[in-house]
Parts: structure tokens; C-alpha cells; sequence
């Protein structure tokens, strides 16, 4: 049996911390179909279209499918105004921009309304930040979706900087975004470790620009993970 990688970084001692959000640092249902809210119904409903909340639905799965899928293949990320768009067209609206604002924002507060602050997170950070330059590097469809959280849940001061795929054009795992993100953060490879709960993401992704990762998704026989509890341990503080 082939033994699991290790989800630890290495001996060699880590200036930069880069944290995923979604997953890593908050908790969240990943579907595309908040249960608190049907946004793309209601955006229907206003614009008069004959669309019941079922097929509202279908259809906004479909646009996220087509324009999400096309940005995976490309490593170029998608806006949630893109998807709004591609739903509106889908649909047969012929929608103006304030609609498409409001369609985008309305479904952002539905899906964001059951995020909670992962276990250990908050102890995590205040550990490492009096000794490490700390960012936010993640994937989002939405420019002010990350900064949000972070400040509902008041962590936003551990963080140097907030480098998110929408605003660079760039997502995980292409290597542009660390690139960036190292660039930005005045971090190197070899003095940066990445925490994230998706491996692809977070770990192949930054292992293959030369930097070192931690893993704190589901373990798997060939992922060993830890919990957001062991990181500063890992990393030599405490």
C-alpha cells in the first residue's frame, strides 16, 4: 500500500501563510441551490417570465454548469455576473443591469446566510500572525463575497492582504494566482506554505510552484489531513 502524503509542510521555517477561505477557514453547503432562498425564481417572477421555481432552478444549474465548467477548462475565472447573465439569456429574460445586480446580490445573501467560522480557525490565525505575514488566497465568484466573511466574523485583522480569483482573472489551481499572490504579499516559495481543504487547490496546486502545503480536507488513504488545530503546531509556533 502506497503511504498517504504528508498534509505537514517541511523543517524550512515559513515567513508567509497562505490560507484557502471556503472550506479552510468557514464552514459552507458548496451546492449551487441555497435551501433558504430561490433567487433566480424570484429575479423570474419580476421579470414576468412564465419560469416555476423547479425550472428556475434547473436553469441556473445549467448556467452555472456551462460558465463555471468553462472556467475550470481555462483556468480563467468567471463573475457570479456572468452566471446571472447566462441564466437571464437562458431563460429568455431580457434583464437590465439593475436586475442582474439584484439577482446576483439577492442569491449572495442566500448562499452566504449559513457560512459559519470553521472550529479552531480564529485560534489558528491569532497564533500564527504575530510571527508569520498572513493572506487569503481563494477562489470566488464575487469581488466582495471573501471580505464579507471576514469581517462577519472578525478575522479580517490577521490578514495582510485578501487575493481572490475573481479580481485577478486567475483561480486555483493555475499557478498565476500564487504567483500573485506571492508578489503581492513580497512572499517566496520556499518561505510560503499554503493551508487548504482542496487538494488540486491547495496543496498540488502550490506544491507544483514550489511551495509547501498543509491539508485540512477529508482524509482519504492517499491524503492524510489535520484539523486547523494542529497548523500552528506544524509550523513550529506554540
Amino acid at each position: 500500500m502506497t503511504a498517504a502524503p504528508s498534509p505537514r509542510a517541511t523543517a524550512r521555517p515559513k515567513t508567509h501563510v497562505f490560507f484557502d477561505f471556503f472550506g479552510t477557514l468557514v464552514d459552507y453547503d458548496p451546492s449551487v441551490h441555497p435551501a433558504s432562498r430561490n433567487a433566480p425564481h424570484e429575479f423570474a417572477v419580476r421579470a414576468g417570465a412564465p419560469i416555476d421555481a423547479p425550472a428556475a432552478s434547473r436553469l441556473w444549474e445549467r448556467a452555472w454548469l456551462e460558465v463555471d465548467g468553462q472556467a475550470a477548462s481555462t483556468g480563467r475565472e468567471c463573475s457570479m455576473r456572468e452566471i446571472a447573465e447566462r441564466f437571464s439569456e437562458l431563460a429568455g429574460i431580457a434583464a437590465p443591469d439593475a436586475e442582474l445586480e439584484c439577482l446576483v446580490d439577492d442569491y449572495l445573501e442566500a448562499w452566504t446566510s449559513g457560512i459559519t467560522l470553521a472550529s479552531g480557525a480564529e485560534a489558528c490565525l491569532a497564533a500564527l500572525a504575530p510571527l508569520h505575514t498572513l493572506a487569503v488566497v481563494s477562489n470566488a465568484h464575487d469581488p466582495r463575497l471573501v471580505p464579507r466573511m471576514l469581517r462577519r466574523f472578525k478575522i479580517e485583522h490577521f490578514f495582510t492582504d485578501v487575493i481572490t480569483s475573481v479580481e485577478l482573472g486567475w483561480r486555483k489551481p493555475h499557478p498565476e494566482i500564487y504567483r500573485i499572490a506571492l508578489e503581492r504579499t513580497a512572499g517566496s516559495v520556499d518561505a510560503t506554505v499554503f493551508v487548504g481543504d482542496t487538494w488540486e487547490a491547495d496543496v498540488a496546486g502550490p506544491r507544483a510552484l514550489g511551495m509547501d502545503a498543509i491539508y485540512v480536507g477529508f482524509p482519504r488513504r492517499d491524503r492524510a489531513a489535520v484539523g486547523l488545530a494542529e497548523v500552528a503546531s506544524l509550523l513550529g509556533v506554540g
